[in-house]
């Protein structure tokens, strides 16, 4: 795994300084590929100032308009969230994070995903995102903010690829774009049979997609799924 491969992407931040030091936070750890999801001005004094030497990042940082674009091409995506959901998913924290990146073979993507700084990210958005992290902390008041999070991240994988990177297992996932046409297969499958799960149809997917969340398929995972579906 290479670290320009490890993309941080940014859902709808709402301050133009903090994506500027999340810029300075990226490149002082060896990041350099950012993405924007509907963000705030990027042109903008405030970022300019924060981004110190690091504007290139931003300048060249990718734009979407959903989550689910700036994902697609991903084959590991994690989300970073306080929140606690209903249905818990097994969180990592950011050492297991930069564990789980560098044990993905050369050529394929990683992105560690961040909400915005007043509400992070919604169930939805947690929803497409197959693993999730929190950073563990003393007290929730005061949190830590944007540019924060992603340093603690960031620094975490330039430590870990220093140290131990080259004697981890590769791994060959599929891209989250694969995964999402598994679930297009999935319910097509459920309303061709008629089958009717014991709880809502969008709980019971909710549900399998934790149990892929948590096995990072690889691409030969989903066909094989893909024949299971067909039978």
């Amino acid at each position: 795994m290479k670290r320009e491969d490890i993309i941080i992407v940014l859902v709808k931040p709402e301050s133009p300084g903090n994506i500027g030091a999340v810029a300075r936070a990226m490149k002082t750890s060896g990041l350099s590929r950012l993405r924007l999801v509907n963000p705030c001005d990027t042109d903008h004094a405030d970022m300019r100032k924060m981004a110190h030497r690091s504007r290139d990042i931003v300048e060249q940082a990718g734009h979407f308009g959903h989550l689910r674009e700036a994902i697609a091409d991903c084959h590991l995506v994690i989300a970073t969230t306080m929140r606690k959901r209903h249905n818990p998913v097994p969180r990592l924290t950011q050492e297991q994070c930069a564990q789980t990146v560098f044990r993905l073979e050369d050529g394929h993507k990683a992105a560690l995903v961040f909400g915005n700084e007043r509400n992070g990210l919604s169930n939805e958005e947690l929803s497409l995102c197959g693993l999730h992290s929190t950073i563990p902390i003393a007290t929730q008041n005061p949190a830590l903010n944007l540019a924060q999070s992603v340093m603690l991240y960031a620094h975490a994988l330039y430590r870990y690829n220093q140290e131990i990177a080259e004697n981890t297992y590769a791994l060959y996932p599929a891209t989250q774009e694969q995964v999402e046409h598994l679930f297009d297969h999935l319910e097509q499958a459920i309303a061709a049979t008629r089958f009717v799960p014991r709880d809502s149809l969008p709980e019971f997917l909710a549900r399998f997609r934790r149990l892929l969340g948590r096995a990072i398929p690889e691409e030969r995972d989903l066909q094989l799924l893909h024949k299971i579906i067909q039978i």
